[in-house]
């Protein structure tokens, strides 16, 4: 038996009922070193737990369990304290055991339920115990008080584990994102849990994931034990010095209790009843175990005293034929349940056999409400007298009803640790159906197996059971497996009706093809069986059929039954998470209840059966509407530590939620829950023990725990021989279910992720939820990726489109993902939701830590879209492994956001910089160049001689240095050439070409008094014009091809002092076909093409060239009629400036001016061809 809550209590500050066992497989001669050394450390673990609860928890009493195996004596076995021989079933809190192949002599706490629920066991080596000081007390007592932290308080590990897939030994520190010891690291004084100030809620542990981050402290405060202080006044008292008693296991002592009312005088129920009895007493109950018999009604007498068994005497017949022929006609009303109940207590006083507790079998009707007094006069005297109450309700009215029938005497049964049994009524007309007598000799058998202690024989195993309708007169085939887990003999049943409903046929054909027939077999009228005891049997598979005669309504129901091998100590232990054996799924119950879930725990000795194939079956009893039975309910218990329901892999412990109940079943009922496991076609496997000196190798220290977080991982395993074995749990009562769907899926709590160091592609992987807990197909996730833990706790990070489909339930998924957001801490969550959008709970909380490529030369690829944090996962197809395409996640987060406009914040401020840099250093080269230009300007206007415009020489070789402000402008456009008058012209050539330019008048001439006085306010005739990006190219025929801004060409301004010139100069084209600006050197001279009105600053344009073809006058193509047009004109004074008349038809735009075309010119369309001229302006 394993750890009762009930058992262990908290009284007045200090636990009382603690129950210690020392397996059997340890020797008589470490007896009394293990004693000594348990008290020593015990002693030790009630001060130090005093000291963690500050004064508010001690240990009182302490009972040890001595294997039955022992022999007391002075020399080597002899216990300080009192020892009482108990037949009562003890559930044990810790076990001493053999080293355990991976922790050793280590304690460790198997935990099988979740966050806040008591642990099933603590375990610890017989070498903990065998050393002799008070310093290795206090070390083992500290690290058992480790383990009793998380086995009573329901908390877990806080720390990793190397190698874990789940809980690493090392984590990215949220803060600052560096590695660091996945380990809480608690201030102060030393404490065996996390206090709230040293818990990291983001750490990657189990608690954490099964405790969705809570600190340990949190969940120990509202545990009943300390909600139990704070509702009580104790006054705090120093740390105790517990007290022990020890027992050791002696043979089962059974008293059945059985009720003789009216209400079994319908059909065969009596009938049926005496032969249930008579059936498991003869052939069934264990050799040397004490069993007596009680009937009550309104009253209650013994039947037969308690007497003890064997295979010699007729005491099992005569047992066996105790009870009554006809049962009473007392009203089932009148029956006093109290009354049996205190009846066994007085068959228990009068056994002539000094031993502790006893089994009260009690075979009463239901329903029916037992008086609340009676009821807690019942669960006083258990407790006093150690008796354990195990309930068969026979027969349960249950004919295709709707309603749950149950009664209060669960309660009494609950709190002594025992099981209830239902049989329901089965019969047609005056007929009870032989599947009835065939569930009531199963329950009765059930309820002795578990009246067995640990260390003694038990009742056979049920190996095979298949029911035979009738009414067909066919042959019932069937095969059967035996094998090394049990003894050398088993039994073969044949049950039925009558008689007349087993035909002629029946053969058993062996593994090795030899047939066993009828003549080989037995009969017992009084049990309604034929059976076959074979003594030797072969191992392997067996087959048999048996002629079925049996009438329509009835049928043949075939078992085999063995005993267990002494070899051997297989064990199978079921239990639940129900209260009292009561489910429902209405609503306003699911709020507030504990999902249901069916655990089972297989074991060899102290050692787990791993992958083993273990199989649930759930029965709906009673009959449907068609008188038919119904069909069981047969599901997979897992043992894959997903985390939820099964925590741990490899702990032996299978696990499932209870599936939902089919509708057609019923709203209401009651269902029978049994468990078979086998060795899953030769895959099971079993650890291997370790030797002594292996240990010491393996483990030389006891320091802190290196095993195990999410699978307990065995370095050596050995095929598992082939072995079955069944265990019947009892009945669960469904006294409500649900019109519609309101159960979700399970939470996802094994998500974890792993990151390609190489490519840094994420992959997730987790096992699937089902739809309704974990069974069936979830509808579709959701997932979201966050900043920060507690966001993804909240399910309110940024959502994940298109997330894969989900598979079955408990099938491997993986969705592969990249990421391209380094070195930072992305917390992921997942949670699964089905199709009317019940979600199950969000999943444990996975980091995705990426580090950052290395720096390199990438070719430009076609664009993809990467990770952000707000994620849109691709679709994704799903592969038969679980394997989804890799997904590409991408998005922008508020993060993100903030990094991007900050870039292009900054990259807009340095071009503005650039620019703001470039505006200036061209305006200031502006006006230097403007400067340059007026002073060699007014230079060339100072120099000029009458007759003859000269040009100083330093003034001509400035201009055609590199260093002149005054710069060629190219004009490179398509069909366009640059408007000079020649190529290139000497200084002394454009002397003499000035002359002749200006040697004709055409027309009347003023005297320089005169312009000067009409001319006051003219401005300089040349506008301000900045010449840039160019460079003098004096006397050469190449053309510049560097192209620059133009001049800023003014428009004319005319005021009141504005006059127009006199000159009728008109070369024959007007101001608006002025020729485009071109990067040549100037002459100082002003052209007189430039001649124009007086500028307005306020309308000053920037002259922008426009493209297209330019055509030069054919005048100009003809350098001789061009200087001929020159001879014409007249001679002026040095000091006097030239004017002309402007031919102006409008304002002049501010663009600039283009020449009137007067001849085409081919332009070649290659910037190569194209004919460059350089213009001079004069």
């Amino acid at each position: 038996m394993h750890s009762s809550s009930s058992s262990l209590r908290l009284v007045n500050g200090a636990y009382e009922g603690l129950v210690v066992t020392i397996s059997p497989d340890i020797a008589q001669d470490n007896c009394n070193n293990i004693l000594n050394g348990l008290k020593g450390v015990l002693s030790e673990f009630s001060s130090e737990l005093h000291g963690i609860t500050r004064g508010g928890v001690s240990l009182r009493k302490v009972t040890v369990e001595l294997p039955n195996s022992w022999q007391m004596n002075d020399l080597t076995c002899t216990p300080w304290g009192p020892l009482t021989i108990s037949s009562a079933p003890v559930a044990h809190h810790i076990q001493i055991t053999k080293p355990h192949p991976v922790f050793g002599d280590r304690p460790w706490a198997q935990q099988s339920q979740g966050c806040g629920r008591q642990g099933d066991f603590i375990q610890l080596g017989e070498g903990l115990l065998k050393t002799f000081s008070n310093d290795s007390y206090s070390h083992a007592a500290q690290l058992l008080l480790g383990e009793w932290v998380k086995y009573r308080w329901g908390v877990f590990d806080e720390h990793g584990y190397e190698g874990d897939p789940l809980f690493p030994d090392t984590f990215r520190d949220p803060s600052n994102g560096k590695l660091r010891r996945n380990a809480c690291l608690p201030k102060g004084s030393q404490l065996f849990y996390c206090p709230a100030d040293s818990h990291t809620s983001e750490a990657p542990t189990k608690h954490n994931a099964q405790c969705r981050g809570r600190p340990a402290g949190d969940i120990i405060k509202q545990s009943k034990d300390f909600r139990q202080m704070q509702n009580t006044t104790v006054m705090q008292l120093p740390a105790l010095v517990p007290s022990f008693e020890f027992i050791q296991a002696g043979p089962p002592r059974i008293v059945l209790v059985v009720e003789d009312t009216a209400v079994m005088n319908i059909q065969q129920r009596w009938e049926f009843l005496r032969k249930a009895i008579r059936r498991v007493i003869v052939y069934d109950v264990p050799e040397g175990s004490r069993v007596g018999l009680v009937v009550f009604n309104s009253a209650a007498r013994t039947a037969i005293s308690i007497s003890a068994l064997d295979s010699v005497s007729d005491v099992r017949q005569r047992i066996g034929s105790s009870l009554p022929r006809n049962p009473s006609r007392v009203p089932e009303s009148h029956k006093c349940l109290l009354c049996g109940f205190q009846e066994a207590l007085n068959a228990i006083d009068t056994d002539s056999h000094a031993i502790e507790g006893a089994t009260i079998i009690l075979m009463t009707s239901g329903p029916g409400e037992v008086p609340k007094q009676e009821l807690e006069d019942m669960k006083k005297l258990s407790k006093e007298r150690q008796i354990r109450v195990e309930a068969i309700l026979y027969p349960l009215h249950d004919q295709h009803s709707t309603s749950a029938h149950s009664s209060n005497i669960e309660e009494l049964v609950s709190v002594t640790g025992g099981s209830v049994f239902t049989v329901t009524d089965e019969g047609v007309g005056n007929d009870s159906k032989i599947n009835m007598m065939v569930a009531l000799m199963d329950s009765l058998l059930a309820a002795v197996r578990h009246s067995a202690t640990a260390s003694t024989v038990k009742a056979p195993l049920l190996i095979h059971n298949d029911n035979f309708p009738g009414g067909s007169s066919d042959m019932a085939r069937g095969s059967f497996s035996i094998d090394d887990s049990i003894g050398p003999e088993f039994t073969f049943s044949v049950y039925y009706y009558d008689l007349n409903h087993v035909g002629n046929t029946i053969e058993l054909t062996s593994p090795s093809e030899k047939i066993y027939t009828s003549v080989n077999m037995q009969e017992d009228g009084d049990a309604n069986v034929i059976f076959m005891k074979l003594l030797k049997a072969e191992r392997g598979l067996w087959r048999y059929q048996v002629e079925n005669r049996a009438d329509s309504h009835q049928g043949l129901h075939i078992q085999v039954t063995a005993k267990e091998s002494s070899n051997q100590q297989i064990s199978l232990r079921v239990w639940t998470t129900t209260f009292r054996n009561k489910i429902s799924e209405d609503p306003k119950f699911m709020q507030t209840a504990i999902p249901v879930i069916v655990y089972a725990e297989l074991r060899d000795g102290m050692l787990p059966i791993l992958n083993a194939k273990v199989t649930a079956t759930l029965t709906r009893l009673g009959t449907n509407a068609t008188g038919s039975t119904y069909q069981p309910i047969q599901f997979t218990l897992l043992d894959n530590g997903s985390g939820d329901p099964d925590l741990t892999s490899n702990d032996g412990v299978y696990s499932r939620y209870l599936p939902q109940i089919p509708y057609q079943y019923g709203l209401q009922g009651q269902y029978k829950l049994s468990v078979n496991a086998d060795n899953n076609k030769g895959n099971a496997n079993e650890p291997i023990h370790l030797t002594s000196s292996e240990v010491n190798k393996r483990y030389p220290s006891l320091g802190r725990s290196t095993c195990c977080g999410s699978i307990i991982n065995y370095d050596n395993v050995k095929p598992r021989d082939p072995f079955q074995t069944s265990e019947a749990y009892g009945v669960l009562t469904l006294n409500s279910q649900a019109v519609e769907d309101i159960v979700p899926p399970n939470r996802i709590l094994d998500l974890r992720v792993e990151v390609n160091q190489t490519n840094r592609q994420v992959t997730l992987h987790w096992t699937t939820p089902g739809d309704n807990y974990d069974w069936g197909t979830a509808h579709h996730y959701e997932a979201v990726l966050a900043d920060s833990w507690t966001e993804a706790k909240a399910f309110a990070g940024e959502k994940v489109n298109n997330m894969p489909m989900p598979l079955p339930a408990g099938s491997k998924q993986t969705m592969q993902v990249l990421i391209e957001k380094y070195e930072k801490n992305i917390y992921v969550a997942i949670r699964a939701l089905d199709e009317v959008g019940n979600y199950g709970g969000v999943s444990n909380i996975a980091t995705i830590w990426v580090p950052h490529p290395p720096v390199t030369m990438r070719t430009p690829t076609s664009p993809q879209t990467n990770h952000r944090k707000e994620a849109s996962m691709g679709s994704t197809e799903t592969i038969s492994s679980g394997i989804t395409q890799p997904v590409r996640v991408s998005g922008l987060n508020i993060d993100d956001m903030t990094i991007i406009l900050g870039a292009v914040t900054g990259f807009l401020i340095v071009i503005a910089v650039i620019v703001t840099f470039c505006y200036l250093h061209v305006a200031r080269k502006k006006k230097q160049q403007r400067k340059n230009e007026s002073e060699i300007l007014s230079e060339g206007q100072h120099t000029a001689s009458k007759g003859n415009l000269s040009l100083p020489l330093e003034q001509y070789e400035r201009c055609n240095s590199s260093e002149s402000p005054i710069k060629t402008v190219e004009v490179i456009s398509k069909d366009v050439r640059n408007l000079s008058p020649v190529p290139s012209w000497t200084a002394s050539t454009l002397l003499q070409e000035h002359e002749r330019r200006f040697s004709t008048t055409s027309g009347p001439l003023l005297d320089k008094a005169q312009y000067d006085n009409e001319h006051v306010n003219l401005q300089d005739p040349f506008p301000d014009v900045t010449l840039t990006g160019g460079k003098c190219q004096s006397g050469s025929q190449t053309p510049s091809t560097i192209q620059s801004d133009p001049p800023a060409y003014q428009a004319a301004y005319i005021g009141d002092a504005y006059t127009e010139h006199p000159y009728a100069y008109h070369p024959g084209y007007s101001q608006e076909e002025l020729p485009p600006y071109s990067q040549e050197c100037p002459s100082t001279q002003p052209s007189s093409m430039y001649f124009s009105d007086v500028p307005n600053p306020e309308m000053e344009m920037s002259y922008r060239p426009e493209g297209g073809n330019y055509h030069m006058s054919r005048e100009f193509d003809d350098m001789s009629s061009y200087h001929h047009t020159l001879q014409g004109m007249p001679t002026y004074p040095n000091d006097m400036g030239m004017a002309y008349e402007p031919h102006r038809t409008k304002v002049p735009p501010p663009t600039a001016p283009k020449p009137r075309v007067v001849a085409q010119a081919n332009v070649p369309d290659t910037l190569e061809d194209s004919v460059r001229r350089n213009v001079t302006q004069v």
